[in-house]
């Protein structure tokens, strides 16, 4: 999914490949076994995020300030848009309705704190009839400062279980 940040053009450029692939997604979900990976938006500040408002972080602009809350809606909005037309639903949030666990963390440039911050962006997007039979997994909860970490998100995946004959 295409990064997201303040410069210019960036969201509307985010928001338009996210109307293609709604429209794609439509016109394939009889098909559609999943969508997995990295969706760069969080579907909650509660559950999802180690510290509320993870839009700020990546829509307020280099330093910090700018209409971030307008844009978080407007890519939360995108991002609901897309599992309606796909006819998906977010498979981890579906089977840990409370749980807190994270994908990304963010310890850099602009990102950094004192601890970082945490996200759920990497999810597993399966269609509603589906959900039932789908495990998702996150392979390790990421944490801060793991030795020997090579990237800031963890894989996810899932277990599907498919009916025989």
């Amino acid at each position: 999914m295409p990064t997201v940040s303040s410069r210019q053009g960036r969201l509307q450029k985010r928001l338009d490949y996210e109307d293609r692939l709604a429209s794609l997604l439509s016109d394939h979900k009889d098909r559609l076994l999943a969508v997995v990976g990295d969706m760069n938006v969080a579907p909650s500040d509660e559950l999802d995020c180690s510290t509320p408002f993870w839009g700020k972080f990546f829509l307020a602009g280099e330093d910090g300030s700018g209409a971030w809350e307008e844009r978080a809606v407007q890519l939360r909005g995108a991002h609901c848009k897309l599992l309606k037309h796909g006819g998906l639903v977010d498979a981890w949030r579906y089977h840990n309705p409370r749980r807190k666990e994270f994908t990304s963390f963010q310890d850099q440039g602009r990102h950094r704190s004192r601890n970082g911050w945490c996200a759920r962006v990497d999810l597993v997007l399966v269609p509603e009839r589906q959900v039932a039979d789908v495990r998702p997994i996150i392979y390790s909860e990421i944490t801060a400062h793991a030795a020997g970490r090579q990237s800031d998100h963890v894989p996810v995946g899932l277990q599907l279980a498919l009916p025989l004959g």
